[in-house]
């Protein structure tokens, strides 16, 4: 496959324009409306709120903070997807996040390196185009080391996902998110078809150990009230107890345009259950709204996500809190 087209696949999302206007065609199981009908209303969240990054002006996509909020990493997206790279900030002592730099250890030249995720332990996860036309494997991980005061860099990064890729041309994992005790990563496998989007997306549950994954009996079961056949789901991440799942969906039956991105929690009473009751989240609004991400120290009642601001032209990282 084609470097070029693969990265464009990987972040089907990150399309030239934000202006495509909607296709209001398609069968019942295909349109719009059909598909977002699939979901309630979760009123839970309010004041969407951007998240500053001194010293940054580029684009900031798919968020991650550390357990304790100081570390918030990120992709950009540079003119060539080929060039992207995690960056990261530091929290000083106003709680202000100030950029240091790219992520030092995580890059690969002349590919696409994005969509970062962390545990407790400081294993550290992320999405790389880097083997993938050899050997289908894009999830990569190596261990967090602190190297200066806001220093740090990952070490010993390998392949992480040999055991469960799809082995399938036009077929592969493009976000991932590890669970905050590291035992389990929600990965979002899509096919595509020629397109610069896929034609479908869904969310798959895999168990890590040593920061390598294996397949579960239930990584269907899991996720069957929450993948939809009409709509396209992906980026989800776990809440600190497993109970919430976070996500993105899209309707199969649109073209990209901004304003068909929800952000979406599905629940459940116990960890053996699947999700069920999947919410569209009322108070996250805007253009092409992407990548939730729960945080950890205060009991996942701060989510962030990014989302396309218009007025400067760049893709922008926002945070709600849970009322």
């Amino acid at each position: 496959m084609n470097k070029m087209i693969l990265n464009t696949f990987l972040l089907m999302y990150l399309f030239v324009s934000v202006s495509c206007t909607s296709s209001s065609s398609g069968d019942s199981k295909g349109n719009t409306t059909t598909c977002l009908q699939n979901f309630g209303t979760n009123s839970e969240w309010s004041s969407p709120t951007e998240v500053v990054i001194n010293g940054y002006s580029q684009n900031a996509m798919e968020p991650k903070v550390s357990s304790d909020q100081v570390v918030l990493f990120w992709n950009d997206k540079p003119s060539s997807d080929d060039q992207m790279s995690l960056h990261y900030a530091v929290k000083d002592g106003l709680g202000v996040y100030q950029y240091v730099g790219v992520l030092t250890g995580t890059v690969d030249s002349d590919d696409l390196d994005g969509v970062p995720s962390i545990d407790l332990s400081g294993n550290f996860y992320f999405v790389s185009t880097r083997t993938y036309a050899t050997n289908s494997q894009t999830v990569f991980g190596g261990t967090v080391q602190v190297t200066g005061p806001s220093a740090i860099q990952i070490n010993g990064v390998t392949a992480s996902d040999s055991a469960v890729t799809a082995g399938v041309p036009g077929t592969l994992d493009m976000d991932i998110d590890v669970t905050w005790d590291g035992l389990q990563m929600v990965i979002s496998r899509a096919t595509f078809a020629g397109n610069p989007y896929p034609e479908t997306s869904s969310l798959k549950y895999y168990d890590v150990s040593s920061r390598v994954l294996s397949a579960r009996s239930d990584t269907d079961s899991v996720f069957q009230n929450v993948n939809f056949s009409n709509c396209r789901t992906y980026a989800g991440s776990l809440s600190r107890d497993k109970l919430e799942v976070f996500f993105t969906v899209f309707p199969t039956g649109s073209t990209f345009t901004g304003n068909d991105f929800r952000i979406v929690v599905a629940k459940r009473t116990s960890t053996t259950e699947a999700f069920t009751n999947p919410q569209i989240i009322q108070s996250i609004t805007g253009l092409l709204v992407e990548g939730p991400t729960p945080t950890y120290d205060d009991l996942s009642k701060t989510l962030f996500y990014h989302l396309f601001d218009a007025v400067s032209g760049k893709f922008k990282i926002y945070k709600v809190t849970r009322n």
